[in-house]
């Protein structure tokens, strides 16, 4: 009688429970992790805070080219570079209207946006002077999102970090 009684195969797979509990425990997931890849403010935060530094370093660069100052005017709602008027054909000190905007190689304004899912709470002006050093502005360090501008007063260089 003992060979008629064969064993019986034995199953292999999930029970309908454990295949609901993954599929629930991956739903979660899911739920918290697939917003975060569809965003785009990181890569937002990175573009506009590489583009305030360029703007920056471009302010620096026509001020010693120039041998006027330049000042970068931070807003909420973005960035604007001009330079002093100009008065028998050299920089006007006593000018305070800061009137002559600078000009990008294709003839538009240097200006930008700052875009609505940035973070940033600094605003004020920013002015280098004929050597390319940060006669004034502060801090000199600053927030753009998850970002850090920083610029050193004494030589002008500008770091994102």
């Amino acid at each position: 009688m003992a060979g008629c009684l064969a064993r019986r195969p034995r199953r292999r797979g999930y029970t309908l429970t454990e295949l609901v509990v993954v599929i629930a425990i991956a739903g979660i997931v899911a739920a918290f992790a697939v917003p975060r890849f569809f965003s785009n403010a990181p890569f937002q935060e990175r573009g506009y805070a590489d583009e305030l530094a360029s703007a920056f370093r471009y302010a620096q660069k026509i001020a010693v080219a120039s041998g006027c100052p330049v000042r970068v005017s931070l807003s909420a709602a973005g960035y604007a570079l001009a330079q002093q008027a100009a008065a028998a054909g050299a920089c006007n000190p006593a000018d305070t209207t800061w009137s002559t905007l600078v000009l990008l190689a294709d003839g538009s304004q240097a200006a930008g946006t700052r875009p609505a899912d940035v973070a940033m709470a600094t605003t004020g002006h920013y002015v280098f002077d004929a050597r390319g050093r940060l006669a004034s502005g502060a801090p000199t360090s600053f927030a753009v999102g998850a970002r850090t501008l920083s610029i050193e007063a004494a030589t002008g260089f500008v770091r994102v970090q």
